[in-house]
């Protein structure tokens, strides 16, 4: 058997040593390239997690907070690799350097860590993008979050996003936003003139239509913001505009008058559950023999930061039936703005024959 000599041990200690050291640094420079792809899918679900659940405040708070930590860790976790990998290199440039490639470039674009410092940049924008969204969103979102809403969070939304909102309203015909009224209208009424109350009338976009159209038209709108953007862009005298709302409609009750055609355009998600009973004795009572109630459904989620809770035409059916009214399902249409989780039922309700 033959004896092994010191130096002999020294040089497997030393090969040993070396390919132990190459081998984990392989393994880091693998992971360090895996972290962009991770940071990619976590921002990237996350952040389309965030615009799924636009109900739920306190949990696109939770994800943009998770898409935050989740890059700064990601962050530092860049810093550590490359601090390891570095020490493996500079061990093996120590050890063989015949074979030891530096690469260290003058230009910008190939100077050492450039790699890293564009990965860490590219990490700590998406932090900082995240923050942001979650700062605005919890400022967006703080009555609901912080349980401080407003007593008519629907009103409080138009009255701070009036001008916006208004911009929407009018790049729509009523006869594109509305198709099922006029047939309504055909089918159940004469071409004599009407007398219409438009209930949530807006920008008074379909106030306008039928005041050019003949008809007596009463809009009421509970928005003074919106009102005055709605005279503004709609100044037709034959317009009587109303500060009034639902479920109690005082102010248009006390005048006594009654109408062939009430409207409810995107008005009755916004009515309280609780009221909405009340609400419909209301308008019952301010309907003309044979008169009509056009009145649309937004299927889709609640947001309660904006007054909106959920509507079903199961719900109003049944609501209906209690007040010996009734309900004809007229059509449905896909979200105007193109919302793909929300869509509109259109109803015309009347008197019950029975």
């Amino acid at each position: 058997m033959n004896d092994v000599t010191p130096e002999e041990i020294e040089h497997e200690m030393h090969k040993a040593a070396f390919d132990q050291n190459h081998a984990s640094f392989r393994s880091l420079n693998q992971q360090m390239w895996q972290i962009p792809l991770i940071s990619m899918t976590l921002t990237g679900g996350l952040w389309f997690g965030v615009s799924r659940v636009e109900e739920f405040p306190l949990f696109q708070l939770a994800l943009l907070f998770l898409a935050a930590a989740g890059n700064g860790a990601l962050f530092v976790i860049i810093m550590r690799l490359r601090f390891v990998m570095q020490q493996h290199l500079d061990w093996l440039e120590k050890t063989y350097p015949a074979g030891h490639v530096s690469a260290k470039g003058a230009q910008w674009y190939n100077k050492p860590f450039l790699v890293r410092s564009l990965f860490q940049f590219m990490l700590l924008l998406a932090a900082i993008l995240s923050l942001i969204l979650l700062i605005v969103t919890a400022w967006t979102s703080r009555g609901e979050v912080f349980g401080t809403m407003p007593q008519d969070p629907a009103l409080t939304y138009y009255e701070e996003h009036a001008a916006r909102l208004a911009d929407g309203y009018e790049t729509l015909s009523l006869e594109t936003a509305h198709p099922k009224i006029l047939t309504l209208i055909n089918e159940h009424f004469d071409e004599q003139p009407l007398a219409v109350l438009d209930v949530g009338a807006g920008t008074g976009r379909d106030a306008s239509w039928f005041a050019a159209n003949g008809h007596r038209i009463v809009a009421v709108e509970p928005s003074e913001a919106m009102q005055a953007i709605g005279k503004r862009l709609h100044p037709s005298p034959d317009i009587e505009w109303r500060l009034d709302s639902l479920p109690d409609l005082a102010d248009t009750r006390a005048t006594g008058e009654t109408f062939d055609l009430i409207i409810l355009s995107a008005v009755w998600m916004h009515v309280k559950p609780d009221d909405r009973r009340h609400a419909l004795e209301t308008l019952a009572s301010l309907l003309k023999p044979g008169g009509r109630i056009y009145l649309t459904l937004r299927i889709g989620p609640s947001e309660p930061g904006r007054g909106i809770y959920r509507v079903s035409e199961e719900a109003l059916q049944d609501l209906l039936r209690k007040l010996a009214l009734m309900a004809e399902r007229l059509g449905e249409q896909a979200d105007l703005l193109g919302r793909n989780n929300i869509h509109w039922v259109a109803m015309a309700v009347s008197a019950s024959k029975n």
